[in-house]
């Protein structure tokens, strides 16, 4: 059964793709029902109701308008009687026929119900309450934090010879404001950072109670898509102990589950540290070198370490005897599993030799193509396995050594920074948070669209309906709260953006019964079929351009 493998393991993908295009077909049918029930309301004869474009798949006819489904999902549209000006003969029932006021309304209905259901959407979330990866995308979307009295953004480590560090950032200073707009989360101040490549940038900085005036310049990155900025920093968080074993040298030393650890050896730590088989590889880039230092500067204490811990508001001093503990990953069906070994082993030598992470890496990077013995623990009892690459059938997962990659853990404890916890809102309370959320994205994407009609921000950092997909699946494999956040943000979204004044959308005709209303009679038919012609074609040129970064990304994200 071997052979099926593959297919098992992709139907998760395939389940989070096909809610995405459910979801994005959702929102294109409300808002076209929207313009359906709008035009009935108003007695406009609507000829068609369709979902996607292109060549019919089923449809049925039910008095006077035919019900389709069509080729091309990402899209559709209600055809009005008259609607085309080509078409206009001034019979009633037409939509040109219709009053100035009817008309709005039809055209305002689509937006207006794509609008009210992202109140909907976010009501619903802030009701089942808000998990981490709500709250980042809450902090993404609406470029507020929704802990309304954190200020500004930790800076944590960063590259010693960093854009960020030729700057003058430090370790533990807090970025206030960029080019003087107020950063209260780590995303909005990612997102400013990654959309000005090569620019210079004007931080206010909090260091030691005092505000600082820093310029930095963000190297520029390119990818498949699109060039952005980076200024190699981490966000600060804080080091906690999650767990420790009982009876290890953690427990013993004093410490206990909760407790903050604030330095190491008296060095600052900054974020939690990470001491697993990645630092080791040279493409680990900078942050891999301070992991590595760190590592280094515990290894040279071979005997004991001090830490220093914040527990409440007690700060305390514990002396630690130091002891590595290398504990297994296992890659499913990979040579290191059908060897024998088990996630979960403790990794004590290879070839007979004691290895700490450190040289267990290197050791089996030199060994190449030559087997090697591992001696595990397993339970209290010690097992020895040999690993070999002539047992491989098939490719190991990349970035492990025949499937089995490993974290270490020091003295018997695992650290980790302090879990976002959920926000939770009565109903009501719920329904305003969701009304405040609306109105913030809403800010929020009127801001983009400024700076992307000044050219601050290229059009290529854009998402099309690929892009759009792969993000919503990428949620839905984090859970329903957060899918269903994102859907509500493209929903305001295609609220807003179909009330662009652009020729064919829904703000394009609101924009021409501006114009009728000033001049006192319709815009000229020619005159609307020529605008219309020419948007239409420059509408999906820029769907085609937006649609090739999509695939490219996407190409580049499935490769890798």
């Amino acid at each position: 059964m071997e052979f099926l493998e593959p297919i098992f393991a992709i139907f998760p993908t395939i389940k989070a793709v096909l809610l995405a295009i459910i979801a994005l077909g959702f929102l294109i049918f409300i808002h076209e029902l929207g313009h359906f029930l709008a035009a009935k309301r108003a007695g406009i004869k609507v000829n068609t109701f369709s979902i996607g474009f292109g060549p019919k798949i089923v449809g049925f006819q039910r008095g006077e308008t035919e019900y389709k489904l069509s080729w091309l999902p990402f899209g559709g549209y209600v055809q009005m009687e008259g609607e085309n000006p080509s078409e206009q003969t001034g019979a009633e029932g037409e939509f040109a026929s219709a009053s100035l006021g009817k008309r709005a309304f039809v055209v305002i209905a689509g937006p207006a119900v794509n609008l009210l259901f992202g109140i909907l959407a976010y009501w619903c979330v802030f009701s089942v309450g808000l998990n981490a990866d709500a709250v980042r995308l809450y902090n993404m979307f609406t470029g507020q934090s929704i802990d309304k009295t954190q200020e500004g953004v930790q800076i944590g480590w960063l590259d010693d010879d960093g854009p960020a560090a030729v700057g003058g950032v430090l370790p533990g200073d807090t970025i206030v404001s960029v080019n003087g707009d107020r950063i209260t989360n780590w995303m909005t101040f990612s997102q400013e950072i990654q959309l000005n490549p090569e620019k210079e940038l004007e931080l206010v900085v909090q260091r030691d109670g005092n505000l600082k005036t820093l310029t930095v310049v963000p190297e520029a990155v390119s990818n498949p898509r699109v060039e952005y900025g980076r200024l190699n920093v981490l966000n600060q968080n804080d080091v906690i102990i999650s767990k420790i074993d009982e009876g290890s040298l953690a427990a013993q030393a004093g410490l206990k589950v909760d407790d903050q650890i604030d330095t190491i050896n008296g060095q600052k730590i900054y974020n939690v540290p990470n001491f697993g088989m990645g630092i080791w590889n040279p493409e680990s880039g900078w942050i891999g070198t301070k992991y590595r230092s760190l590592y280094n500067n515990i290894h040279q204490n071979k005997d004991t370490l001090e830490l220093g811990i914040r527990r409440g508001d007690e700060t305390i001093t514990l002396q630690l005897p130091v002891q590595w503990q290398i504990i297994a990953g296992v890659q499913k069906n990979s040579t290191a599993q059908k060897a024998g070994i088990k996630t979960g082993d403790i990794i004590v030598t290879l070839n007979g030799k004691v290895v700490d992470s450190k040289s267990l890496y290197s050791e089996l990077k030199a060994a190449g193509d030559n087997s090697v013995t591992l001696g595990l623990i397993r339970k209290e009892t010690e097992e020895t396995v040999t690993l070999s690459p002539i047992d491989s059938s098939k490719p190991d997962e990349e970035g492990t050594f025949l499937g089995l990659k490993w974290d270490t853990f020091l003295s018997g404890m695992e650290l980790k920074a302090p879990e976002i916890p959920t926000q939770n809102y009565n109903l009501f309370s719920a329904f305003g948070k969701g009304i405040e959320a609306t109105w913030l994205t809403c800010t929020s994407i009127t801001r983009i669209l400024k700076r992307l009609l000044s050219g601050e921000v290229s059009p290529s950092h854009l998402a099309g309906p690929i892009g759009i997909v792969h993000i919503t699946s990428e949620s839905a494999k984090v859970g329903l709260t957060s899918v269903l956040f994102f859907i509500g943000f493209i929903s305001i979204n295609l609220a807003i953006v179909n009330l662009l004044p652009i020729p064919i959308a829904d703000g394009g005709h609101l924009l021409f019964f501006a114009v009728e209303k000033i001049r006192g009679r319709p815009v000229p038919r020619k005159a609307q079929e020529i605008v219309q012609q020419v948007s239409f074609f420059l509408i999906i040129a820029f769907f085609l351009y937006i649609t090739w970064f999509d695939s490219l990304t996407l190409f580049h994200v499935l490769r890798n």
